[in-house]
């Protein structure tokens, strides 16, 4: 049986590939699936709309050329929940450009059957000053170095 981090590594992989029938098998189908996607839009819940997310970019001029971890991956895992998180870099494809897209992922995987199946995917990128006041971070510290 594969891990959650083999599922999600597999999946990536995927959309690298451009391989839909395997990115639609890494995520649940079910109502309760729920992703944050790195788009415009601010959710995507459930199966079937998660579907005609990835449909809809396939069908874009965007992709994903590699991949690789700048921190973790950190994985949990128990008899039927697994969660991967870390910090990935992407090589990234639009319009003929390309470039580098940072982003801290989450990926919530749920066993089903025995196949581990997204049910939750969040990318996200820290805010330059959500508050308006500044940054609190101390002087000279790198994001990453940041206490664990």
């Amino acid at each position: 049986m594969d891990t959650p981090l083999s599922a999600a590594e597999r999946m990536i992989q995927a959309v690298i590939d451009r391989d839909l029938d395997v990115v639609l098998d890494s995520f649940s189908g079910a109502p309760d699936a729920y992703v944050f996607p790195e788009g415009p839009r601010w959710t995507t819940r459930g199966g079937d709309r998660i579907e005609q997310g990835w449909r809809a970019y396939f069908q874009a001029p965007v992709g994903i050329g590699a991949f690789h971890w700048v921190e973790g991956p950190h994985v949990f895992e128990n008899a039927t929940l697994g969660q991967v998180t870390g910090v990935i870099d992407y090589e990234v494809l639009g319009n003929g450009e390309s470039g580098r897209l940072r982003m801290r992922m989450t990926w919530l995987m749920r066993l089903e059957g025995d196949r581990w199946r997204v049910v939750h995917e969040h990318g996200s990128q820290p805010l330059a000053d959500p508050y308006g006041a500044g940054d609190w971070w101390p002087e000279g510290a790198h994001p990453l170095d940041a206490p664990r």
